[in-house]
Formats: C-alpha cells, structure tokens, sequence
C-alpha cells in the first residue's frame, strides 16, 4: 500500500491474532514484538516474532498490565501497537497513554472510543443524527429510579433487555420475560456491572425476538469514510457469535443499503478514524435499529477479507501511518460467499462446559478455500485461563451452496486429540434446515429445544478409550504416509486406512 511504514510493532495480544497480525507485518516488511503469559511461553506467536518480553502476571490478567506493556514497548523502541481484539483493544486509558508515550495506536481514537463505548452515549447520539435505536430509556446510576424503570418496561412490553450501558457479549446484562422476574434481574446487571468494572448506568430495551444481528465493516481517516459491506452474524448463543458470514442474502437489499448509509452517518458524525463495525439489528418486520460501535477489529474480519480481497490489518496498519484512506467506496467490491465458524474447547455434550488438555494430534484442513486462524500444536496446552475459542475456520464459495459444502468438509477434516471441541455442533447447525434456508435469528438457539435437537446424536464426548484409538490410529497413518513416501506401502492402502481411522472419529 505504502512504500514506507512503520519499522517494528508491538501486538498487545496472543494466540490466533496475534499470528495473524505477524503474518500482514511480514509481508510489509514489518518487524513484530510479542509479549506473552507465563502459559504461552511455547506459543507459535512468541518464536514467529522477532522479538517476545514475558510478562510478569499470569493469565488474562497478564494482558490487561498496561503499565507493563507499554514499558516493554518504549524498551524495545516500537513505533507503534496493534491491540487485536479483545483485551485491551477498546481501553481508552491504553490508547492514551500509548499516544502520550509517543508511540502509534493502530485503532481508532481514544476520544471515539469513549463516545461510542458507552451504549447510552451512543443512543443519544444517534438521536441527534437520525439513526433507528430500537424503543428503550436509559436510567442514570447516581438517580436510580427502579419504579420509573419498571414502568419503562411495563410501557414497551415485555419481554425486554435490561443491560449496563458499558456492557457486552452477554456481560451484565439480562433478559426479562415477565414483570414478577424484573427486580431480580435489575439487581443481577447492577451487581455484575459493579464487579466487571462498567459505568452502572442502565438501559432497558425492547427485546426483539425474531431479530437479525447485522454489522457493517467500516474504516475512515477522520475525513473520509468507506464501508466493506455487511456479515450476518445471528447465530448466537448466550450472546456469543459462533457463525458468521457474508453477504447476508436473506435481508433486502433497500434494508441493506439503509445500514450501509448509516454506518458511514455513523462515522462522519465521530469522524473514526481506522477500522470499526457498526452492529444492527433487523427486526423480522425489517426495520432495522442501532445496537453499538465496536471501535476495534473484529474475530470475524476473515469474513469480509475472503470476499473483499482487502487485508484489513494491513488497512489498519496503513490508515496508522499515513493517516489517509488508501482507497475510495468505488474501488470496493466483493465476490462470492464466504462462511466463518467458531471452534471452541467446549462439550457440547456436557451442557458447553468448558474442556482443556493436552494436543495429542492435530490436523488441520486444507485446500484452495479455506482459511484457517489458529495457535495450536501437537503437545501444546489447552488451559481454562483464557477465552475457550481456540480456532475459526473461514471457508469462501462461488455461491452460498458452495460455501456450506467447503465448510462441511473443513469441519470434517479438522481432527484434534485431547480436547472435547464445538466442531460436531457447528456441523449440526450448517447442515439443519433452519441454517440452509437462512431461518435465523439471535433467538434461535436461545431455544433449549432447538440446542437440544442439533446436540442430538453424535455429539457425544468420546470415551478415553476412544480417544486413544484415535491416538493411535492417527500415529499409524503418520507411520504409514512415511512408508508409502519411500514405496513401501501403496497410497491405495494408506487412502483406505486413512479412511477408517477418519471414521472412528464420528462414531
């Protein structure tokens, strides 16, 4: 994009983005420094940097030491710091102090951030420029008035969403099906906002029940504004996305284009400056409403890369820099469809809870397609310390059909020992006729029955005993590729072992 950039980069981040960051810096000619936890020391991330700084705390505390990154930053003489996402990427008190220190912030600006964070904020302000926000009030934490409140609720009809203005992704923040349930839950957001550190103030929305979750990717340099049209991103679970993809072709293209041009309202109105999204819901009437800003990168920008052909980091990396866009919306367009899903080190079988152990074998999926972002390793540690999505898969198709039969056979084809995964639901969900005709909503699998249906069947955890066969069903088929890599064994023998063992797996 640039011919010159910046010499060298901090990631405040770990695992799958932290590589992926790696990978847009090396084809810049970027140099990369890593930090890392105590429990990532053996990391890939750590030894593809050119330069890695332990940190001192443990866990995902260790991330969030801002004092301490930025110290290793100005030591190791950066030009400037890419957060990821998660973490540290939406903190404002970072950004700053990173500007302060001299150094870049690869993200929008500290002043945006604290704007568009507050979903109350927000709100207000997309009264002031005429964007849709669903029907709801916001309530003051230093004048709580609980009955005015219920009253609010009572007005809108329930049910309806009772959350912290700074919450997100299911954190503080609770549904409300009926006006006996209402204080409880009000009380719930209160004392988990004040845990999780949020502002305390409260909105009570409308809930909508039958509702899309539609986001825009944007980008702008403070005067110039484009977006990289929309991903679907509905399938949910306990307000967690677990598959998302582009473009969403169960939305008309008018409602499209309405949230198109309010992002880009959106935009202008902060001046952002980098890359952000811009999170809708659409109701199944098809009016669509404001949701929040995410002022950051996003899990899902694979998504939009497969169909767009843009590197958005190295877009981040580009805006940072020369603090200009480097395209206009003209020179925007995408092909095709593209499909990302989740995979977690969860049991689906066990009511999702978590699962860690060791990789006792892996294989990865492959082909012209598919895309896979991850930081595992045969004999690497999977551990309760951080969050439980340990992969994604992002597959591209000519068509929406394509794209769903290069998932399923990505989903078949990754195989990983040692730890219970997501993968035989996430093969449950693209292949229910609900996923096919594009039936979805946030709703969907908030239903017990519907979770229960695509858990049905083979999503049982394996034995021990199974988990060994396929041990050593795995270490036979290496042994054997190696044989019939020197001609001892016929590749029509190893095809037909390799189908077998592949098989076990499924049972």
């Amino acid at each position: 994009m640039a011919i010159r950039q910046f010499n060298k980069i901090l990631i405040s981040n770990r695992s799958e983005i932290a590589l992926r960051i790696q990978a847009t810096c090396k084809s810049l000619g970027i140099k990369t420094v890593a930090i890392y936890a105590p429990e990532d020391a053996q990391a890939s991330y750590v030894y593809k940097a050119d330069e890695s700084y332990a940190l001192s705390l443990r866990g995902f505390q260790a991330y969030l030491n801002q004092e301490e990154i930025l110290s290793i930053a100005c030591n190791a003489g950066v030009d400037a710091i890419h957060p990821g996402y998660g973490f540290l990427s939406e903190s404002s008190s970072f950004a700053k102090k990173v500007l302060a220190a001299g150094i870049v912030w690869i993200g929008p600006m500290p002043d945006t951030m604290v704007l568009i964070g507050d979903k109350a904020q927000a709100r207000a302000l997309m009264r002031m420029i005429n964007v849709p926000i669903n029907q709801g009030a916001e309530f003051k934490a230093v004048a709580f008035d609980l009955n005015a409140a219920k009253d609010c609720a009572q007005a809108l009809g329930y049910p309806v969403i009772i959350k912290d203005s700074l919450g997100g992704g299911g954190k503080a923040m609770r549904r409300v099906d009926h006006d006996i349930d209402f204080d409880t839950a009000w009380h719930a957001v209160l004392s988990e906002g004040k845990r999780l550190g949020f502002s305390g103030n409260i909105i009570v929305e409308k809930y909508l029940p039958n509702a899309r979750h539609i986001e825009i990717q944007i980008a702008g340099d403070g005067k110039n504004f484009i977006h990289f049209f929309e991903r679907e991103c509905s399938v949910q679970r306990k307000h967690q996305k677990i598959v998302e993809e582009a473009p969403c072709s169960f939305v008309s293209q008018e409602t499209l284009d309405g949230m198109y041009a309010a992002a880009i309202t959106i935009a202008q109105a902060v001046s952002y400056v980098n890359i952000g999204t811009v999170e809708f819901l659409v109701a199944a009437t098809g009016e669509f409403y404001f949701l929040e800003v995410n002022a950051r990168l996003q899990v899902e920008h694979s998504v939009t890369e497969l169909t767009t052909g843009v590197d958005l980091i190295a877009l981040q990396i580009h805006v940072a820099f020369n603090e200009k866009l480097p395209m206009t919306q003209q020179e925007v367009y995408r092909r095709g469809h593209a499909i990302e899903c989740r995979i977690y080190a969860e049991n689906p079988a066990n009511n999702f809870m978590p699962s860690v152990g060791t990789v006792q074998y892996l294989q990865v999926p492959r082909g012209p397609f598919v895309r896979v972002d991850h930081d595992l390793r045969h004999g690497g540690e999977i551990t309760p310390f951080f969050d439980a999505m340990i992969a994604k898969i992002t597959v591209q198709g000519a068509t929406r059909a394509h794209a769903l039969a290069n998932m399923l056979a990505a989903l078949n084809d990754f195989i990983l020992a040692g730890c219970t995964t997501n993968i035989s639901f996430l093969r449950a969900i693209i292949t229910s006729d609900v996923f096919i005709q594009g039936d979805i909503s946030t709703h969907w699998l908030l239903r017990s029955d519907v979770v229960a249906k695509l858990c049905a069947g083979d999503l049982a955890a394996p034995t021990i005993d199974q988990e060994e066969l396929i041990i050593v069903a795995a270490a036979l088929h290496e042994a054997l590729a190696a044989r019939a890599m020197m001609g001892v064994v016929g590749h029509k023998e190893l095809h037909g072992v390799s189908k077998k063992w592949k098989q076990v797996l499924w049972k």
